[in-house]
């Protein structure tokens, strides 16, 4: 059987990462990178494995690279410290893996828990994910956030779920909405240098947005969580172009794009 490196990042996990550890520990070898907890997570990897190592957070996808680089072996499967891999996923990976295989990664279904609820719909799942993949096929995307890994090479798809723990609570989804708006603003800003936010976007693209994953996406079929979960969706599109505006006002792109025009 092929070897397996099982790495995770971690900061403040404690709530979520002893469930994470417990469902990998047929892995090879668990790598945790720590951005300095100030919590009993340290504490709580350090019961399942012997290398964990902290570093200055740097954003997500540099924490992941150094993950990466900490592997020992060819095939990585990458999670995250609120993810659990379930029975059914880990034996399906063992299957696989004992034999040479002409395949460079695997997309993984991912089923998230938004409020208590297993959400089917409202485009969430199956949501996949390349989280298995040969570590010298390998390369991350640089985005602020939802960053992920690629390869270059075949990948295919496993039926075994990875269960997502998401959202606990309103709280929690605000404040991450929060924070992420921000972080993705100059992402944003990258990919459309000439972006200009006009008052309709702050309309359209929320209802857009709402209409894809309630109505096209069914998320009506997850009942009133499904209404929740589209409609705190849309808002995240809201604040984002709103964001993008309060920057550039701040950064006189509106005036300087006056004055070019």
């Amino acid at each position: 059987m092929n070897n397996i490196s099982a790495v995770v990042i971690t900061y403040n996990e404690e709530a979520n990462i002893e469930r994470c550890l417990k469902s990998i520990t047929w892995c090879d070898e668990i790598i945790v990178v720590d951005a300095c907890s100030q919590d009993r997570t340290v504490e709580i990897c350090q019961t399942y494995t012997d290398k964990v190592f902290q570093s200055r957070w740097e954003g997500f996808s540099k924490q992941r690279l150094k993950t990466l680089e900490l592997a020992s072996y060819e095939w990585v499967l990458s999670i995250d410290a609120d993810e659990e891999v379930t029975e059914e996923l880990a034996q399906q990976i063992q299957r696989h893996l004992k034999k040479e295989i002409d395949v460079d990664g695997f997309l993984i279904p991912r089923r998230s828990k938004f409020l208590s609820k297993w959400i089917e719909h409202c485009g969430w799942y199956p949501d996949y994910h390349l989280r298995l993949f040969r570590k010298n096929k390998s390369y991350l995307g640089q985005k602020a956030v939802h960053e992920g890994f690629s390869v270059k090479g075949k990948v295919v798809k496993l039926n075994g779920t990875l269960l997502h723990y998401t959202y606990r609570s309103i709280f929690q989804y605000l404040e991450k909405m929060n924070r992420y708006t921000s972080l993705q603003v100059a992402e944003k800003l990258r990919q459309k240098p000439r972006l200009q936010v006009r008052w309709y976007n702050l309309i359209l693209n929320p209802v857009s947005k709402f209409w894809r994953m309630f109505v096209a996406n069914k998320g009506y079929k997850d009942g009133f969580h499904g209404f929740l979960l589209s409609g705190f969706s849309a808002m995240y599109i809201m604040i984002l172009y709103a964001k993008i505006w309060e920057y550039q006002q701040v950064t006189g792109f509106a005036r300087s794009r006056k004055e070019i025009n």
